[in-house]
C-alpha cells in the first residue's frame, strides 16, 4: 500500500517569504464565496499532525493583527506565540495558489472533499458540459441554414398522407368504373326492357288510344324511362286532362289518366255538333253519354266561330254552381257578346247579356243580386253599371 506523501516540515528558525496579500476585491474575484483550503499535515510543535487551528478551522482567539507580510486577509486572525512564524509559513505555502489551481473551479458548497489527492496539488477540474449540437437552422452568425440533402429527400420521397390520398383516389375511380359497368349491363339486360303497357283511369277515352300514344317507348329499359315525357304524350289524347306514368318492374309501365269533364254540346254555324269541356276542347262523342250538357250555339254569320265557341266554354266554366245549374242555353256571335238563358226557380226564364269572359266573378255576383228585380233581361257586360230591362 503506497504511503501518502506529506509536506516537508519547516526547520526551526527558517522563515519562508510570505506571498503578498491579496486585496479583498481581488480575492473575491478569484475565489468563490466559500473557499476550501487544504489541511496541512504537519505544523510546528505538533510532531507531524495538523495544528488545532487548521484541524478545527476556527481562527485563534487573539485579536492582534500582523504588522508585516502584507495586509491581513479578512476573517482570519494572525497566529500568536512562538509557533506563529512556522504556522504562517506553512499556511502561506499551502494556500498560495498556483497557475493550475487558480484556473480550476472550486467544488460546489456542500460537496464531499476529495481524500485521494496529495496536498498542495490542484484539484482535478470537472469536465465542462458538452454544448448542445447545433440544429440545421442555427449558425454562429444568427442566419438560417437548410440542409440541401434533407430538403431534396423530402421533395423526392413520398409522404404517407400522399400515398393514402393516391390510394383513396384510385379506390374511388375503381368503384365508379364498377358502378358504370354494372349500370350499362343492367340497361342492356332483356329482362328489364318494357314489354307490358297498362292504362288505368279511362272512362269514355279508349285505352287503345292511350297505349298507341306511348307505344314508341316499348322496348326501352325500365331504368331509363322518361316518365314525364311519356305523361305529356298521353295527355295529348282527346279527352285526357292529365296523365301519370309509373314503372312496373321488371318489364312494364303503368299509365294512369284523368279524363276531362264534358260541360256542353256545341252546335257550330254549319250545323255540326261536338262535345266540349270547360276549356272548349272537343271531346270524344262517347263523353256525351250519361252527362248533362248545356247547349251552346254559334250564331250564323259569326266572324270568328272558333273564338266564339271557346269564349262560351270559358264563360260556362267560370260560373258558380248555382248559376251553372240554371243555364239553359248559351249563344254568341263573337268573343264579346256571349248571352245566357237562365231558368228561374218559380218558373220562367231570364236572359243575361254577359259580354266577354273578363270579370267573371263580379258579373256573377251582380247577376245573383238582380235576379229578383223586375224585367226579363239583365245586362252585365259592364258590371260596374248593370242594366235591367
Amino acid at each position: 500500500m503506497a504511503r501518502r506523501p506529506t509536506t516537508p516540515r519547516p526547520r526551526p528558525g527558517t522563515v519562508r517569504p510570505t506571498p503578498p496579500a491579496e486585496r479583498p476585491e481581488q480575492s473575491a474575484e478569484r475565489r468563490p464565496a466559500r473557499e476550501v483550503r487544504p489541511r496541512p499535515t504537519g505544523g510546528a510543535g505538533s510532531g507531524g499532525g495538523p495544528s488545532r487551528t487548521a484541524r478545527s478551522g476556527r481562527p485563534p482567539q487573539s485579536g492582534r493583527t500582523p504588522q508585516s507580510g502584507g495586509a491581513a486577509q479578512p476573517g482570519r486572525a494572525a497566529p500568536t506565540g512562538r509557533s506563529a512564524a512556522p504556522a504562517a509559513s506553512a499556511r502561506s505555502a499551502h494556500s498560495a495558489p498556483s497557475a493550475h489551481s487558480a484556473a480550476s473551479p472550486s467544488p460546489a458548497p456542500g460537496a464531499p472533499r476529495g481524500r485521494g489527492h496529495s496536498l498542495g496539488r490542484p484539484a482535478v477540474a470537472p469536465e465542462a458540459p458538452l454544448a448542445p449540437p447545433r440544429t440545421q437552422e442555427e449558425e454562429s452568425g444568427g442566419g438560417r441554414v437548410v440542409q440541401a440533402a434533407d430538403r431534396f429527400r423530402e421533395l423526392v420521397a413520398g409522404r404517407p398522407w400522399r400515398r393514402r390520398r393516391r390510394a383513396i383516389i384510385a379506390g374511388t375511380l375503381v368503384t365508379l368504373l364498377v358502378l358504370v359497368a354494372a349500370l350499362a349491363t343492367a340497361v342492356m339486360l332483356p329482362a328489364l326492357q318494357v314489354r307490358d303497357i297498362t292504362v288505368e283511369g279511362t272512362g269514355y277515352v279508349a285505352e287503345e288510344d292511350v297505349r298507341e300514344a306511348v307505344a314508341s317507348y316499348s322496348g326501352d329499359s325500365v331504368l331509363l324511362l322518361p316518365t314525364d315525357e311519356i305523361a305529356d304524350r298521353a295527355a295529348e289524347v282527346p279527352g285526357v286532362a292529365s296523365a301519370e306514368v309509373d314503372r312496373a318492374w321488371p318489364d312494364g309501365m303503368t299509365v294512369t289518366v284523368t279524363e276531362a269533364a264534358p260541360v256542353a254540346q256545341l252546335t257550330r254555324a254549319d250545323g255540326s255538333t261536338a262535345v266540349v269541356d270547360a276549356a272548349g276542347e272537343e271531346l270524344p262523342a262517347a263523353a256525351a253519354e250519361a252527362a248533362t250538357l248545356v247547349p251552346m250555339t254559334v250564331q250564323g254569320g259569326a266572324a270568328d266561330p272558333e273564338g266564339a265557341a271557346a269564349t262560351m266554354s270559358e264563360v260556362l266554366a267560370s260560373l258558380p254552381d248555382p248559376l251553372r245549374g240554371a243555364v239553359r242555353e248559351v249563344s254568341a256571335s263573337s268573343t264579346s257578346d256571349v248571352t245566357l238563358v237562365l231558368t228561374l226557380e218559380e218558373g220562367g226564364t231570364k236572359t243575361v247579356v254577359w259580354g266577354d269572359a273578363h270579370d267573371a266573378e263580379l258579373k256573377a255576383e251582380v247577376v245573383q243580386a238582380l235576379l229578383g228585380r223586375p224585367g226579363t233581361t239583365i245586362d252585365v257586360s259592364s258590371p260596374v253599371a248593370p242594366v235591367t230591362r
